[in-house]
């Protein structure tokens, strides 16, 4: 059983150096910084559809085979917002007036000029044929409304039969596959898989470094002769996933903020329950890892062996990291991802991935996490069974497997 005053003695510990390093506040303020960006970037970036000024001239002695102004004024908005713009539709008198305000700027300035007397449609300067500018597509879109209000109104149709042939109700839209989830949501799985690397590697190496200096220097020494090995195996982790859920919740924190200070749709498309999921994924992912890092840092003997058993931890962590990327560029989840979304030590950062894509689902998220927590249960036992047979062994590095092997001889 774990001594619980002595595994928070020794958090504490751990949780005041940490502090103490310039490095972790440098790094703090580079992630909270990169997280507002992020979130406020494409808010300040996204421009809104623009507006067209839709000149409309009118003829005084309007006939019942000519549209009303009404009508126009409703075809020639409904016209340009088919093409993802806006329309303000202001009168002019005729030609003339209209052809000398499209050469304007400032406030008489018009986009398009519609002549119901004449039925013609009238812009500045010609477009390209092959043209797919947003305002040649407004044009053409304001040419045909007009051409089919003034049809309507010289064949004297009833306005629920205009509708129903110009507006008719579209047919039913079948799909093969579901659509993916909004981009709010992939965004916050893409920050999500970023920041879970970026703390498992800052803070696990971290602990693994710890672990390593103070067994090179003998103070692990004078720390066990008052503390048991898998007290302070305990505390070390305890200390390092504080350190590690704080920064997570600063983070989370100000993505909310930062979206709710500028408007941002984040919050709206993606919901702070995907913050909340992404922020639970890098609690139990670093619970998983943290253990297996203390571990390899108990089998080293000095800090060039550091790199050599953190090594089988890193690569788990590079090969979810990139297969995330690669699934969130194409939007569509590959088969790797979907086996990595179930495997313990990629999960948390594919398993968001493969659900913001449209590939899982609540459900299966569950059983995801699930496993991923049965994992930590077994790699925690695991590392105090390590930790506990090679912290006080010095000399040249130990391997798992010779420690392991010794621990089933001892325990037989």
């Amino acid at each position: 059983m774990i001594n619980l005053d002595a595994a928070k003695l020794v958090a504490t510990r751990e949780i005041r150096e940490q502090a103490r390093g310039r490095a972790l506040w440098i790094s703090l303020a580079i992630t909270v910084v990169a997280v507002v960006l992020v979130v406020v970037l494409p808010k300040v970036l996204a421009s809104g559809p623009p507006t067209y000024r839709v000149g409309l001239a009118t003829s005084s002695n309007s006939s019942s085979a000519t549209p009303s102004e009404a009508m126009l004024r409703q075809a020639i908005e409904a016209a340009v917002a088919r093409t993802g713009a806006k329309a303000k539709v202001v009168a002019v008198s005729g030609r003339d007036d209209a052809a000398t305000r499209l050469r304007q700027s400032g406030s008489e300035h018009i986009d398009i000029a519609v002549l119901a007397s004449s039925g013609t449609v009238l812009v500045d300067r010609a477009f390209p044929a092959d043209s797919t500018e947003r305002k040649a597509l407004a044009v053409d879109s304001v040419a045909r409304a007009v051409s089919i209000a003034n049809a309507i109104a010289a064949n004297h149709v009833a306005a629920a039969t205009a509708q129903a042939l110009t507006n008719p109700t579209p047919l039913a839209i079948d799909h093969l596959r579901p659509a993916p989830a909004p981009a709010g949501k992939r965004a916050v799985a893409l920050v999500g898989a970023i920041v879970f690397y970026i703390l498992v590697l800052r803070y696990g190496f971290g602990l693994l470094m710890g672990i390593v200096q103070e067994k090179a220097t003998r103070v692990v020494e004078v720390v066990l002769s008052t503390t048991r090995p898998i007290d302070l195996l305990a505390g070390k982790v305890l200390g390092s996933a504080v350190m590690v859920f704080a920064q997570a919740a600063v983070l989370a924190a100000t993505a909310v903020i930062s979206a709710e200070a500028v408007g941002s749709d984040i919050l709206k498309t993606s919901g702070a329950a995907a913050i909340g999921v992404a922020f639970v994924w890098v609690v139990i992912g670093y619970l998983l890892y943290s253990a297996l890092f203390a571990a390899a840092g108990s089998l080293a003997s000095k800090a060039e062996d550091a790199q050599s058993v953190s090594l089988p931890l890193q690569i788990p962590l590079f090969i979810g990291y990139f297969a995330s990327f690669t699934v969130l560029g194409s939007g569509t989840p590959t088969t790797l991802v979907r086996i990595l979304a179930y495997i313990p030590f990629t999960a948390p950062m594919n398993m968001p991935v493969l659900a913001a894509t449209g590939g899982a689902t609540r459900w299966q998220v569950v059983v995801s996490m699930l496993i991923t927590v049965a994992a930590i249960v077994v790699t925690m036992r695991l590392a105090a069974v390590l930790f506990s047979r090679s912290i006080l062994r010095t000399g040249r590095r130990l391997k798992a497997r010779q420690v392991l092997a010794e621990a089933r001889r001892a325990a037989s």
